[in-house]
């Protein structure tokens, strides 16, 4: 069997003679168990490493699949927000439309309000001057009597004929 030779520092010399004695092994024991270990820990760390790989690049395609859902539901969000806007434009035209309608009517039922004001007013005027004039009337037919001279029988006959010539 060949030999390897390795010199090791200081510190590294006495973390060996510390572990050894730990153990209760010589220090060669110990120098052959950790080269062992390393050289069958190198075969199943590169397939343990293998193993991630493959774990890390399904995981990787998961992602992706992943984030190209989550694309395709942002661009179906967006189309969404869109059309939204379109019908919130909509709306908004349509509400201002029936604001100015609303403006409109009111100013025509302002308009009506004060027609209806001022018919009111004039039939108040006229049923004034009519309970005036039927007094007026009334005060007159009162007088009148009185003023007109009296007709005998006679004379209210002969007035009533007068149109009779014979």
């Amino acid at each position: 069997m060949k030999r390897i030779y390795a010199e090791p520092d200081d510190q590294l010399m006495e973390q060996i003679v510390q572990e050894a004695n730990n153990r209760g092994i010589t220090r060669h024991k110990l120098v052959l168990e950790a080269i062992e270990s390393y050289l069958h820990k190198n075969g199943s760390e590169l397939d343990s490493l293998r193993k991630n790989l493959d774990s890390l690049s399904s995981e990787r395609d998961s992602f992706k699949s992943e984030l190209d859902e989550k694309w395709a539901e942002i661009r179906q969000l967006r189309s969404e927000i869109e059309s939204q806007k379109e019908v919130i434009d909509s709306l908004t035209i349509k509400v201002d439309r029936l604001g100015s309608e609303r403006d409109s009517v009111k100013i025509e039922s302002d308009s009506l309000r004060n027609e209806m004001k001022h018919f009111n007013d004039t039939m108040m005027i006229k049923d004034d001057e009519i309970a005036f004039l039927r007094s007026h009337v009334h005060q007159l037919s009162d007088k009148l009597p009185k003023a007109l001279p009296e007709f005998t029988e006679e004379e209210k006959d002969k007035r009533k004929h007068w149109w009779k010539f014979w």
